[in-house]
């Protein structure tokens, strides 16, 4: 009978030790989600982004009255993807790649559209990132963004991003 309780308070103190170390692991990997999300919500940005949908890790802000814009960080290849919904549903979008360049250049790469003009990165005021521009004649959302512009490449998803908020945006900004 001693033996049986000696053995279960062995267990039982093993348990409360393995609980204790599981609390902690969890507690600690909470605040480390919370540095990552903050980090991402402040990346490359002065203004104030929030989640719209976490999961997905996509972001919303307000920039003008009543209109919004949507965006995507990539920090492991240090970009971000911007999208707006026009007024005739279409989307437009920007890849923002931070890195050091010379305020307001245009770089030309050597990639071409379609007619045959090149693809264009533009300089930011500040000098910390390349900018490229994007629009679609399209309400269709359903397809990837890729682009590899000069050593510069994103790829993005939009069949994952729900646009209905922005689509909103238009119909009501169309009463006003």
């Amino acid at each position: 009978m001693k033996v049986i309780k000696v053995i279960l308070k062995g267990v039982l103190g093993l348990f409360f030790v393995f609980v204790f170390i599981g609390t902690g692991y969890y507690f600690y990997d909470l605040s480390q989600q919370k540095k990552q999300d903050e980090k991402e919500l402040n990346y490359a940005s002065q203004q104030k982004w929030s989640w719209y949908d976490e999961y997905e890790r996509i972001q919303i802000s307000e920039f003008v009255e009543g209109r919004s814009i949507l965006r995507k960080v990539n920090l492991q290849n240090k970009y971000v993807i911007y999208a707006y919904k026009n007024d005739d549903y279409s989307l437009s979008a920007m890849a923002k790649f931070v890195t050091p360049c010379s305020p307001n250049k245009e770089i030309e790469t050597s990639e071409l559209y379609s007619d045959g003009l090149p693809k264009v990165l533009k300089c930011n005021e500040e000098g910390d990132a390349l900018h490229f521009l994007v629009k679609w004649n399209d309400s269709s959302t359903d397809f990837i963004w890729e682009e590899s512009l000069g050593g510069f490449s994103l790829r993005e998803n939009f069949t994952y991003w729900d646009f209905s908020s922005l689509d909103q945006e238009v119909t009501l900004n169309k009463a006003k």
